[in-house]
């Protein structure tokens, strides 16, 4: 993998400096509210699973599959929602983490079904935004880091399904795409 690798955009220890910041600050709003995350699958697994072992209290958790960019490197059209989650979360505060906000459709989508469960409050953290492709003026409550335009791979986000273990943020070089049949 690290040969197809053109450069970092975020390092390990960027990634690591910053969970630790986020979760500072988690701590700190959610301390004494029952809190429950709800995690897009797939690429913000890793995010979840580093961020929940950073917060010391009880909190309760699931998953949604929710798909935008389906093989492509931009984001295409509709959001589906491919799994949806299965805990009661009416009245709870409610965390929902994802990888990356591109143009925010996939995160709007998601936040507008959970919200008609009526949790007490919902608020969204992301580890990545990319605000130049963004299309309305929705924003996170919270966020890791801000990237460029750039197709990134690594610490959880894919490129064909491959690339997710890699322990850093990366944009992979051209010819991995070719090798696909795919331009990023």
């Amino acid at each position: 993998m690290e040969k197809d690798i053109a450069r970092i955009v975020v390092n390990e220890e960027q990634i690591r400096n910053k969970l630790q910041e986020l979760s500072k600050t988690l701590i700190q709003d959610y301390k004494d509210k029952d809190c429950t995350i709800i995690a897009i699958l797939n690429g913000s697994l890793v995010f979840l699973a580093d961020l929940i072992r950073l917060i010391p209290f009880s909190i309760r958790l699931d998953t949604i599959d929710a798909s935008t960019y389906g093989e492509s490197t931009f984001p295409k059209g509709e959001t589906r929602i491919i799994r949806n989650f299965k805990i009661d979360i009416e009245g709870r505060h409610v965390l929902v983490v994802d990888d990356i906000m591109d143009t925010g459709s996939t995160l709007k989508r998601v936040l507008e079904d959970i919200g008609q469960f009526n949790p007490r409050s919902l608020k969204s953290c992301i580890l990545l935004n990319r605000l130049s492709r963004r299309r309305d003026g929705f924003r996170p409550e919270y966020c890791c880091f801000g990237i460029g335009d750039d197709f990134v791979v690594g610490y959880g986000l894919d490129y064909n399904n491959k690339y997710r273990n890699l322990p850093y943020i990366a944009v992979l070089k051209d010819e991995c795409y070719r090798r696909e049949g795919l331009k990023a």
